[in-house]
């Protein structure tokens, strides 16, 4: 009877025992399931994770990287050299040659009453009477300057190319018309073929520059002639071929009663053709005059840059 009550007394605690152990095993299942639950939601940043269940990541597996953003890359002006403006155009015909047509600004469009006035410095002397005015006047203009007229006055460039109310542009190496052919006006020979046509241009361009720290824009040929190849050439090189609407002062030959007449005729989008090389002419008292009626009349003078914005 004894051994009978042991029995059942162990075999309570027994069960006493093995529920004891079932809670804990039930405890740890329901830990392992909400774990495995809660492991789907994005980790809250505030919430930190025993280091002990942490996930262990593998050196191996494979990463992508994030690309950087592509910027746009541009691309430089191609601008031809001698060499290759040879080989393009030595064995070309031209076809055209004058101031008028495709390819050589003359006029623009205006935004209101405005005129661009362009002063050309051939060679020579220097009317510095009309540089002074302008700057007393405020009044801005373009000078194209040949290399025969910066071998003079190599220093008044500079002083020029300082002030903002002037900019400075490419009148030629040797004040030349631009042909391929060395076509002849008002008794000036044409430069004599594509190569010497290239030098006129680019070798005075780049003289500028050293002088100024700037590159001109523009090149208008001795004489204001081109032939079409020439133009071609021109626009290969990124240059733009100035022409002009008024001769204000026929190159240096008219009175000042007829340069005051003509230029005072200006209308909006005319650009000025006049001369600052020849002080004994009557350029200069024509030109006071002349530009006096204009600000008179409400006119504005800017600069070729700004009037080809227009175009």
């Amino acid at each position: 009877m004894k051994n009978k009550i042991q029995s059942i007394h162990m075999v309570q605690r027994g069960t006493v025992v093995m529920g004891s152990r079932a809670k804990i095993v039930l405890a740890l299942a329901i830990t392992a399931v909400l774990f495995s639950c809660s492991s789907g939601n994005k980790p809250n940043n505030e919430t930190s994770v025993p280091a002990e269940i942490q996930p262990t990541v593998v050196a191996n597996d494979p990463v992508t990287p994030t690309e950087p953003e592509q910027q746009p890359v541009l691309e430089p002006i191609q601008v031809l050299g001698r060499k290759q403006i040879i080989e393009k155009y030595s064995d070309d015909v031209p076809r055209k040659f004058g101031e008028r047509m495709d390819g050589i600004i003359s006029g623009f469009i205006p935004t209101g009453k405005q005129i661009a006035l362009t002063l050309d410095a051939c060679g020579g002397s220097y009317d510095r009477r009309i540089t002074d005015y302008l700057e007393k006047k405020k009044i801005r203009a373009t000078l194209f300057v040949s290399g025969k007229w910066i071998d003079m006055h190599e220093k008044e460039l500079k002083r020029l190319s300082e002030s903002s109310l002037f900019q400075i542009e490419n009148h030629g190496k040797s004040h030349k018309p631009l042909t391929s052919d060395g076509r002849s006006v008002y008794g000036i020979s044409g430069t004599k073929d594509i190569g010497e046509a290239y030098d006129e241009v680019m070798v005075n361009s780049e003289r500028i520059e050293r002088i100024t720290g700037r590159s001109p824009e523009f090149f208008r040929s001795g004489t204001a002639f081109y032939d079409d190849i020439s133009i071609s050439m021109l626009n290969d090189l990124k240059v733009s071929a100035a022409g002009y609407t008024i001769s204000g002062d026929g190159g240096a030959t008219y009175s000042r009663s007829r340069i005051i007449n003509i230029v005072k005729g200006a209308k909006p989008g005319d650009i000025i053709l006049m001369h600052i090389n020849h002080p004994e002419s009557d350029t200069f008292d024509g030109l006071v005059g002349a530009i006096e009626e204009l600000l008179g009349s409400g006119f504005e003078f800017i600069t070729m840059s700004e009037a080809v914005k227009n175009r």
